[in-house]
């Protein structure tokens, strides 16, 4: 067993450990957050966690209705830029804890007087330090290259923060049944191997998600292209139409992924058009209904926690296809653990 799939298969538990440690700090920053009258939140963050922050923009502005932007991190440390954060509450998301641009924008919005947060899975790092609080993701050392239980932690963390933000009844609700959903998807591992051997030989691929799951859609193809060596490209499936779709050509390699949702006609819509032409399409759905030749039917989640199904399913896919092409997922060339960029 890689690394990896070991790593996946601990999701569930480790969650149950970053509940615990993080509950209080919530309830606490939740409080700040209402007594500062914080208007606007922003995201600072590469790699998988700028794409865990996209899910918490989808979630935090569906329910809390505060508006949430990501950094340009280069706007201060390469140009030196005064970004006014004082009123603003800035989040930075980094797995070791040791992004130096992260950690640039918080000193910066520290300075200021803004109020600030660090999500890591290290208390010692230096994102840990010098941030106001820190959300300590608590999922054990994270071995394999690929982040895959320190992604899921990340996401849980920003659904309980948005809960707490909003004290949304849904989201309390449904938050509790995510362990159980990742399970019964980790479950599906071999029924979702078959059908990653549909991209065995493929040299490029398009991976399509919208709404909730355009996080994912990123997360999956990033996690093909670091795994498998694709040239894979993530796209919300409504930015598809806008110029990508010139790509798609017969035999062209297409994920969508699509629950059953708001964003469910404009996916099926897509999949003609795809169809159409003679793409290869590979779809992930929650709907049972469905009939396609290549898909894999997930478990139903809510469509604010849908994507802690849908990005478990790609993780589980993208560590058997890389095996399967003869890379070792643990150590794709040319990556580190830690990567440090100013």
């Amino acid at each position: 067993m890689t690394l990896m799939e070991k790593e996946i298969r601990e999701e569930p538990s480790r969650l149950n450990d970053t509940d615990i440690e993080n509950q209080d700090k919530i309830a606490e920053i939740s409080k700040t957050i209402h007594n500062r009258a914080i208007k606007q939140i922003i995201i600072a963050a590469r790699g998988s966690s700028d794409n865990a922050g996209n899910y918490f923009k989808y979630l935090c502005e569906t329910v809390a209705g505060i508006p949430v932007g990501f950094a340009a991190p280069s706007i201060i440390t390469l140009y030196n830029g005064k970004l006014d954060l004082s009123q603003a509450l800035t989040i930075a998301i980094s797995q070791s804890g040791q992004a130096m641009d992260a950690l640039a924008v918080v000193e910066q919005a520290k300075r200021q007087g803004g109020m600030t947060i660090a999500i890591t899975n290290d208390t010692q790092s230096p994102l840990a330090k010098t941030a106001d609080y820190h959300l300590y993701l608590n999922v054990g050392q994270e071995k394999s290259i690929a982040a895959t239980k320190s992604f899921i932690a990340q996401m849980y963390i920003l659904a309980m923060l948005v809960e707490g933000i909003s004290q949304d009844e849904t989201l309390n609700h449904e938050i509790k049944k995510i362990g159980g959903l990742i399970q019964d998807t980790i479950n599906m591992s071999e029924t979702i191997a078959i059908q990653s051997l549909a991209l065995l030989d493929a040299k490029d691929c398009f991976v399509l998600g919208r709404g909730f799951n355009n996080a994912i859609a990123h997360e999956f193809a990033l996690k093909l292209q670091e795994t498998t060596y694709i040239k894979a490209l993530g796209y919300a499936t409504s930015d598809f139409y806008h110029g990508p779709f010139a790509m798609i050509e017969q035999q062209s390699k297409v994920i969508i992924l699509m629950p059953k949702d708001n964003t469910m006609p404009g996916s099926l819509e897509m999949i003609k058009k795809l169809e159409a032409i003679g793409a290869q399409i590979i779809i992930f759905t929650d709907d049972s209904s469905l009939k396609y030749k290549n898909q894999v039917v997930l478990p139903k989640a809510h469509e604010y926690l849908s994507p802690f199904v849908f990005v478990v399913a790609a993780q589980i896919f993208v560590c058997n296809l890389s095996q399967k092409r003869g890379v070792n997922p643990d150590q794709p060339r040319g990556l580190k653990k830690i990567t440090i960029t100013k």
